[in-house]
């Protein structure tokens, strides 16, 4: 019948933005499948670089020693590649200064993690000080910067360090 009315009911029938987002979470299988493509794609994201550490110095580290000084070094660890370096003994210092700069090479900057561990260096052994961590999203965000983090663990300490970031492309056939 050709009465000049529409059917709102036609699949012709053009539906509003609302519309549309209601029928496609009305059964809700739509949405959640749109939101695990969406996750699925965040974790594609590998974000590849190569990570320079420069460890500057520590200031009022604890005393962990009888003689009321210590001989501190700082290791350095990336958590998922487990790869290491260590900065060179300060005897009898517990504001020793180091600038030693460590590069680490990093597949997956967003989930990785770097541990700064502070040792007293003993002729006996070594002592756990405290251990600073950190995630790499700040230095991936802004490149370059310097910062005074807290020693955890210990009574007082801090350690001063400078980061850098130099992303490294991944390529793809």
């Amino acid at each position: 019948m050709e009465n000049g009315f529409t059917n709102p009911f036609s699949s012709n029938f053009s539906m509003t933005s609302l519309e549309k987002v209601i029928k496609s979470g009305a059964n809700g299988i739509d949405a959640i499948e749109n939101e695990k493509a969406v996750t699925q794609k965040k974790k594609e994201v590998i974000v590849r670089g190569v990570l320079s550490v420069t460890v500057i110095s520590a200031e009022d580290l604890p005393i962990v020693d009888l003689m009321g000084k210590a001989d501190p070094y700082v290791v350095l660890t990336m958590k998922k590649s487990e790869a290491k370096h260590k900065t060179r003994v300060v005897n009898d210092s517990l504001n020793p200064v180091w600038n030693q700069t460590f590069d680490f090479v990093v597949e997956d900057g967003l989930h990785d993690m770097l541990i700064l561990e502070v040792w007293d260096h003993d002729t006996f052994g070594k002592d756990y000080m405290g251990r600073c961590i950190l995630t790499l999203t700040r230095v991936i965000l802004e490149g370059e910067y310097k910062d005074t983090l807290q020693v955890e663990g210990a009574k007082s300490g801090k350690l001063n360090l400078h980061l850098k970031w130099m992303p490294q492309p991944i390529l793809r056939d």
